[in-house]
């Protein structure tokens, strides 16, 4: 039995861990990689092994840079169930139709600025002409491209892209394969152990990170005669006395305490975070301080569980 690790190495997005036996290979997480848009784009849109090949998956929790490529997964080819908490489960079923939805206006977007561009130029007459277009042949180009102020006319633009031989940007899934993968799904409560693989079980215990997140004990070994290994996978690690959420846990069965191996997410290895306790009367002094000036307090809640906490 091995280990092997793909994503989020070096880095702190797009989570891709393998255990391998001599019949499975398991999948610790299928994150989306998260950054500057054409680096992210290559490295999201090739799998680091062959989805065909994947035994299992099991889902530490529903943020996408750790449940982001699992659309593409199914998509390649991946038959296997997914295994995660049911909360995890549901909050997938909003946050990888969003991500779909998401790439799907960021490709047509693109897409709307290379064919007006194209555009902008068969107005110019070409070969560089350096005359600026005027409002009202900007206007038409609009018109071409859009209904109305805002919406793209999608179809028009690839047409036009497809007959000037035109990059496309097409979106990593579709929301119909978002939608899709939910049907993989297989739920299981906190603390409970299932089979994932030919003598390899799981164990969730909770991680106190977001709703539904887990950290996963996996064993392998039939325990006839020969030890069971036993691999920890963390996920991310919550923080004691959040307002909402449970602590991580710390009472682990007694035949989960003999880890073989401890694979734990250190995104915040090398920082030192200011006590819990601390926090809303910085947060009272920010809104106090603001207010009196007369300004406003604008906080961007970019990620779902940091939004519900505040």
């Amino acid at each position: 039995m091995y280990v092997t690790f793909y994503g989020a190495t070096r880095e702190v997005t797009g989570s891709f861990h393998t255990l391998t036996t001599a019949e499975d290979i398991i999948l610790m997480d299928c994150g989306m990689f998260q950054g500057k848009r054409r680096d992210a784009d290559a490295k999201n849109r090739v799998m680091a092994i062959d989805p065909t090949i994947i035994t299992n998956v099991i889902l530490s929790h529903a943020h996408i840079d750790h449940s982001g490529r699992i659309p593409m997964l199914i998509d390649q080819g991946f038959t296997g169930e997914i295994f995660s908490t049911r909360a995890t489960a549901d909050a997938c079923r909003f946050l990888l139709l969003d991500s779909a939805k998401i790439q799907h206006n960021d490709a047509s977007y693109l897409n709307y600025k290379t064919a007006k561009k194209f555009l902008g130029k068969v107005k110019k007459g070409g070969n560089g002409n350096p005359r600026n277009i005027s409002k009202a042949e900007q206007k038409e180009i609009n018109a071409i491209l859009k209904s109305g102020d805002h919406d793209l006319k999608d179809d028009v633009i690839l047409k036009l892209l497809k007959e000037n031989q035109l990059e496309i940007i097409y979106p990593i899934y579709s929301i119909a394969s978002a939608e899709n993968c939910l049907h993989s799904f297989h739920s299981i409560p906190y603390k409970s152990t299932v089979s994932v693989g030919k003598d390899v079980q799981c164990t969730f215990y909770d991680a106190g990170h977001i709703l539904g997140s887990a950290m996963t004990v996996l064993q392998h070994g039939t325990g006839d005669g020969d030890k069971k290994k036993t691999v920890v996978y963390s996920g991310d690690l919550g923080r004691f006395n959040k307002p909402i959420i449970k602590d991580p846990t710390l009472n682990f069965a007694e035949e989960h305490r003999d880890v073989d191996l401890f694979v734990m997410e250190s995104t915040y290895g090398n920082r030192i975070h200011e006590p819990i306790q601390d926090m809303k009367p910085m947060l009272k002094k920010v809104l106090i301080e603001t207010f009196e000036r007369g300004g406003s307090v604008l906080i961007p809640a970019f990620a779902y569980g940091r939004t519900q906490e505040l």
